[in-house]
């Protein structure tokens, strides 16, 4: 049997040693980074002035407290207060509200703090306080059928909405159980329970939840994994809950689809 030498045996050690502790130095330095700048790996917010809005033109442009939104009027009674994903701004979305007008509803498309201003920077603390004061600001109102619609991130602030305030039906776009589990799904590495601050949890806040909730998943969707909108799912004690796939879609395309918009309009009846 041929044996190494003492000495190259010990090289080796030496050498495995120190790849190893350099891997260790990385992946806590990682960690370390993730922790301390997470706000930065999560919220990508458009910093375009909240008033220079050309999109929602005819919309009020509300300020309340630390609540901003485009509140625009159609109907009395009915409204949907949306809570967009973690990228650009509520702006953007002025293709959802021409697909609600059709459906002659009121909107209230929130725009979160860091989003739509220079001087803040996003967090989960500062979004949550948007829906609180949301939630405050159409008690000013007379509203008596809301509907709360929330897409990826913003499946969290919707969730929190729900928690707090009586609402007639709930409804989740390409969903999560809680940003943990997302972060996971990325870093599998990485203890995420324990690093994320900015861990929205709809599972928690959805647990003792009896009303109207509809999950719209993405069939690829690459961002958000379906299992995780399941989970969200199966987590809903609600009798009245309903869980759909759009076929063919992905996290951002599913909103090119045909089949998405006919399901929002049966769901928004």
């Amino acid at each position: 049997m041929f044996l190494l030498p003492n000495n190259i045996l010990s090289k080796i050690y030496l050498l495995v040693k120190r790849v190893f502790l350099i891997l260790l130095l990385v992946y806590f330095g990682l960690g370390i980074v993730f922790f301390l700048f997470q706000e930065r790996y999560i919220y990508y917010p458009d910093k375009t002035d909240f008033l220079d809005c050309p999109s929602f033109k005819n919309a009020d442009k509300i300020s309340f407290d630390s609540s901003r939104g485009y509140l625009t009027k159609r109907s009395p009674e009915k409204i949907i207060v949306y809570y967009h994903g973690n990228a650009g701004r509520a702006c953007d979305r002025n293709y959802l509200d021409s697909f609600f007008a059709e459906q002659n509803f009121s909107t209230f498309f929130v725009e979160y703090s860091g989003y739509g201003e220079k001087k803040n920077n996003p967090s989960m603390t500062s979004l949550l306080k948007n829906v609180t004061d949301t939630i405050s600001f159409l008690k000013t109102k007379n509203f008596k059928n809301i509907i709360v619609i929330g897409e990826s991130v913003g499946v969290g602030p919707a969730a929190y909405h729900a928690l707090h305030s009586d609402i007639s039906k709930l409804i989740l776009i390409t969903a999560y159980s809680n940003l943990a589990d997302v972060a996971f799904s990325h870093y599998p590495l990485y203890p995420m329970r324990l690093l994320l601050r900015n861990n929205f949890t709809p599972d928690t806040w959805l647990s003792d939840y009896q009303g109207s909730v509809s999950i719209i998943i993405a069939e690829n969707d690459e961002i958000i994994p379906n299992k995780l909108g399941q989970k969200l799912y199966e987590s809903i004690p609600s009798n009245f809950k309903k869980i759909y796939t759009i076929k063919n879609a992905g996290h951002n395309t599913i909103y090119e689809k045909d089949e998405f918009y006919a399901l929002l309009e049966a769901i928004l009846k």
